[in-house]
C-alpha cells in the first residue's frame, strides 16, 4: 500500500510510521552503486571512529607515562584529529589539533618546519570547516615559520602560499589571491621542471586572476 493510497483511504498514520515508510522506499529506490557506496561509506566511517578511539586510548596511557610535553603525546593528538577529519567531524579535528599546537610550540623550535607543517594542516582544517579567516591566519603562521627555517625557500612554503591564494578565491577576494599565487609561482619557477603540474597550475591560476582582475 502506498502512502498516497493510505491517505486516500483516510488512514491515519503516526509521525514515527510516515518515516519509516519513508525510509523504506527510499532505500528500495537505491541503486546497487548507491548501495555499494553507502556501505563503503559506513565502513570508513567505523574504521576512522575506531582510530580515534584508539588514539584516545593510546593518549591517555601516554599522557600518564610522559606527561603532556612529548611528542608521542602530539601524535596522539595528531592522529585523533585527522580520524575526526575523515569522519568530517571538524569542530573534533580543530580541536585536537590545537591540543596538538600547544604541545608542539613547547618542543619544537621556532623555525622547525614541522612546526609549520601542524600550522598549515591546522589552517586547513579550518578552511574546510569555512572558517576562511582563521584558516589564513594559521597558514600565515606557518608561512612565518618556513621564512625563518634556515632552507626558506621550499616547495612546502610554495604549497602554503598557494592554500592562503585559494582560500582568498574563495572569499573573492582575487587581489589577495594573486599576490600569494605569485609568491608560490615564483618559487616553483626556481625549484621545479617546466613540465611540473604544480608549476603548470600556479601558471594557469595566474592567468585566470589576472583576466578576472581586468574584467573587473
Amino acid at each position: 500500500m502506498t502512502l498516497k493510497g493510505s491517505l486516500m483511504k483516510k488512514i491515519i498514520l503516526s509521525t514515527s510510521l510516515l518515516l519509516l515508510l519513508t525510509a523504506i522506499t527510499h532505500a528500495e529506490t537505491k541503486t546497487p552503486e548507491e548501495q555499494k557506496a553507502e556501505k563503503a561509506y559506513n565502513e570508513k566511517m567505523d574504521t576512522e571512529k575506531a582510530t580515534a578511539d584508539k588514539a584516545s586510548k593510546q593518549l591517555q596511557v601516554d599522557l600518564e607515562k610522559y606527561g603532556l610535553f612529548s611528542e608521542k603525546v602530539a601524535d596522539d593528538y595528531k592522529a585523533i584529529s585527522e580520524a575526526y577529519l575523515s569522519m568530517g567531524k571538524f569542530d573534533e579535528s580543530i580541536e585536537y589539533a590545537l591540543h596538538a599546537i600547544k604541545v608542539e610550540t613547547k618542543l619544537r623550535k621556532e623555525d622547525d618546519p614541522k612546526l609549520a607543517k601542524l600550522y598549515f594542516d591546522t589552517g586547513n582544517k579550518y578552511y574546510m570547516h569555512k572558517q576562511h579567516p582563521t584558516a589564513i591566519l594559521y597558514m600565515n603562521k606557518a608561512v612565518e615559520v618556513y621564512l625563518k627555517s634556515p632552507q626558506k625557500e621550499s616547495l612546502a612554503l610554495a604549497d602554503t602560499y598557494e592554500g592562503i591564494a585559494s582560500i582568498y578565491i574563495n572569499l573573492e577576494d582575487f587581489e589577495k589571491s594573486l599576490v600569494y599565487n605569485e609568491k608560490a609561482l615564483v618559487l616553483r619557477k626556481k625549484l621545479l621542471p617546466e613540465n611540473d603540474e604544480a608549476l603548470q597550475r600556479s601558471i594557469q591560476n595566474s592567468v585566470y586572476l589576472k583576466e578576472t582582475l581586468k574584467k573587473k
